[in-house]
């Protein structure tokens, strides 16, 4: 596969033959936005030159007009998020906007921007597992949803479900559980067209001193010798954070309340949430990431 055979090129080279990443970082709550930035400071290369992180805090127009005094307001919220991003090289753009279309606004700034990776956080309140599965027969279904489906509403407003309609971006949708540090990240491989996800673990590896465990379910890294390889440098360049999950163990409740952060393609996740694995819906923070539409 081509993907792959990028992947494997620069984690051999140790060159970066992709354009730099340029996220853009959206939130409305400021502990998420401190969580995603710390996550994408992670994401960047410290061999790459102009990576960039623009952090965009989206409010309610009536939230907005509330405030006295917003370079006050801006220069409170960035506190902790700056000092987080100031850990890495990337270049830091911030913004606070008011928006009655989140997802307008999420649009129009990646593209202006020129994001080639958008980071949407939101709360455990708003996108739980168990609404998801409610999106997801709604959309193979296309029916009107009725009342307890109500909330699906609200999911188009945040902007998760039509942004992921209307975006040609790779986009990461975080589910925040509270999020403070990443010393362990599960990620469970479970659906061939979510291997993009490995040049993502590959970037993992390199920055963050976390102990990071996949769980390829599908046995694709066996079947692809290519993947293989790109797996083995891997964890001989990270001194063995990187691991394997033994499948003929069974993954216990216990090792997930043990774990930071999940992160996990798009179809993989809408095969995790649709299973009857008794723990999935008992996750840490998830940080879901589908592939841009194009390619």
């Amino acid at each position: 596969m081509a993907l792959i055979d990028k992947i494997l090129k620069k984690t051999i080279s140790e060159q970066e033959s992709d354009p730099p990443l340029n996220i853009l970082v959206c939130f409305s709550k400021p502990r998420t936005g401190t969580a995603l930035c710390k996550i994408a400071n992670y994401f960047m290369q410290s061999k790459v030159k102009n990576e960039q992180i623009a952090s965009l805090h989206l409010l309610e127009k009536e939230e907005f007009d509330k405030i006295e005094n917003i370079e006050t307001y801006k220069a409170s919220l960035y506190e902790g998020i700056m000092k987080e991003c100031r850990k890495g090289s990337a270049m830091m753009r911030t913004f606070v906007k008011p928006s009655d279309d989140f997802v307008s606004e999420i649009l129009s700034t990646s593209d202006e921007l020129d994001c080639n990776l958008v980071l949407i956080g939101i709360g455990k309140t708003v996108f739980t597992p168990q609404l998801w599965g409610v999106y997801q027969k709604f959309q193979s279904s296309r029916s009107t949803p009725q009342t307890p489906e109500k909330r699906l509403n609200e999911i188009s407003h945040k902007g998760v479900s039509s942004l992921l309609e209307r975006t040609n971006k790779t986009t990461g949708i975080f589910i925040d559980h509270d999020l403070e540090t990443i010393h362990n990240i599960f990620i469970p491989v479970l659906d061939k067209a979510d291997i993009h996800i490995f040049d993502y673990i590959k970037r993992l590896a390199e920055k963050t001193e976390a102990e990071i465990t996949i769980w390829d379910a599908i046995g694709i890294i066996d079947s692809m010798p290519e993947l293989k390889k790109v797996f083995q440098i891997m964890q001989k360049n990270s001194g063995d954070r990187v691991s394997l999950w033994d499948n003929s163990k069974k993954i216990e409740y216990d090792f997930i309340k043990q774990q930071d952060l999940v992160i996990i393609g798009f179809n993989g996740w809408a095969k995790l949430i649709s299973s009857a694995i008794t723990w999935s819906h008992s996750l840490p923070s998830i940080l879901i990431i589908r592939k841009q539409n194009h390619s």
